[in-house]
């Protein structure tokens, strides 16, 4: 054992000591940095729950109904908003995002044509029929008869039926990232469409992008080792200026599933 001790020389200790710094520096970097993720996320919260439905157009002039969004697991979501705790305990699936709207559809007067059926009875229809395509994907067809019938000096109304009700409507929703928080968007070219609520969250944090950068430019020090042409290993102090590719961000991943 003391003659294996004998044959490793300072440079392979000091690499050894190296790794064994890095992997303890790593470690403490990411439990710094979900840390302060935490901190942010809470935040975010906060101004999710206050946050209320805001209104603004796009360059087509389509309004876009906005909200900020929750950013909390499925245990945590259930004492921030339990109406979407229970929407994702009624799924098969592990969702990553959940999102609730709450829509209604405010229509303006409709004017159609009326024609008039007098059928064998002596009663007496009076059919309309109604069909409309806004845009793409956004439609609305309406048919139905009123049947009435005269009874001596008096009219008897026998009744009106709805024999079609459909209506298409494309709505686009998402989610981007706002200046404090991440915001859930709708809109719809649909006539009349507004949005009255919108409720939302995400469930898989991993989604959510840090402000770590990869690249970093500008002054450096540190120690670290250096291979020399002649195949020599060298250690020191190193200091200078340069480009530097930051890969705590990868290899906090690979460390991450063995709670380091």
């Amino acid at each position: 054992m003391k003659d294996w001790l004998k044959k490793i020389n300072l440079n392979t200790l000091l690499i050894i000591g190296l790794v064994i710094f890095a992997l303890l520096y790593l470690r403490q970097c990411d439990r710094t940095s979900n840390l302060s993720d935490e901190v942010k996320i809470n935040s975010m919260n906060q101004k999710a729950i206050s946050d209320s439905v805001r209104v603004e157009k796009d360059k087509n002039g389509i309004l876009v109904f906005e909200k900020s969004t929750l950013v909390a697991s499925k245990k945590e979501l259930k004492e921030l908003n339990s109406n979407l705790y229970n929407e994702v305990k009624e799924l098969k699936d592990n969702p990553k995002i959940i999102i609730k709207n709450t829509l209604t559809v405010i229509h303006d007067t409709i004017k159609t044509l009326t024609y008039i059926t007098n059928y064998p009875d002596g009663s007496i229809g009076l059919r309309w029929n109604y069909d409309s395509t806004f845009s793409e994907g956004n439609f609305q067809k309406l048919a139905g008869e009123t049947r009435f019938k005269y009874v001596g000096d008096s009219l008897d109304v026998i009744g009106t039926s709805i024999n079609r009700n459909e209506f298409g409507m494309s709505v686009i929703t998402g989610l981007k990232k706002g200046d404090d928080t991440y915001e859930i968007f709708v809109k719809s070219s649909y006539p009349g469409f507004e949005i009255l609520n919108i409720e939302g969250a995400i469930i898989d944090k991993s989604m959510i992008s840090t402000d770590e950068s990869s690249w970093v430019v500008g002054p450096n020090i540190g120690y670290g080792i250096a291979l020399s042409p002649s195949g020599s290993i060298n250690h020191g102090i190193v200091i200078g200026v340069g480009v530097t590719y930051n890969m705590n961000k990868k290899i906090k991943k690979i460390f991450r599933p063995f709670g380091l």
